[in-house]
């Protein structure tokens, strides 16, 4: 048996992606209160869920906000989900997440340490057009017997 319900309010999901499309012009425009007004969408959502989840019944799954902003950025990544960003921006964007992918670019590392450098020169050499190329001509042999 199915049952069909008509939805009147988009799911939270929807919202936020919403949200994030809209993210460069509501940021602009100031709220009035010291935020500007993505601040403000953003915490109206957050409020939203809450109510949400305290009408939910004992064994419902309870939505997350955290979770639900960072499923939409994978959306996003794995391009499932496009923000409409302009083109600059939107290239700026996927950038930034794939370096946020990079593991050399981990947290809890001092500026100016070893661990630093090591993970400079490591993007460094990853970033190097020639390297690219030689990593693909030379595969090396790895495992017993590689000598």
């Amino acid at each position: 048996m199915e049952l069909t319900i008509k939805r009147k309010d988009k799911n939270f999901q929807e919202q936020m992606q919403d949200l994030l499309s809209k993210k460069n012009k509501l940021v602009k425009q100031d709220a009035g209160d010291g935020r500007n007004k993505y601040q403000v969408a953003i915490n109206n959502l957050k409020k939203k869920i809450k109510e949400y989840n305290k009408d939910l019944k004992n064994n419902e799954p309870k939505v997350k906000f955290n979770s639900l902003l960072q499923g939409v950025k994978k959306q996003e990544r794995e391009g499932t989900f496009d923000r409409g960003a302009e083109d600059k921006n939107k290239k700026a964007l996927r950038k930034k997440m794939l370096d946020k992918q990079d593991g050399s670019k981990r947290g809890g590392v001092h500026k100016g340490t070893t661990a630093d450098k090591s993970n400079e020169l490591t993007q460094r050499i990853a970033n190097d057009p020639e390297y690219k190329a030689l990593k693909k001509k030379n595969k090396t042999k790895t495992g017993p017997g590689s000598r």
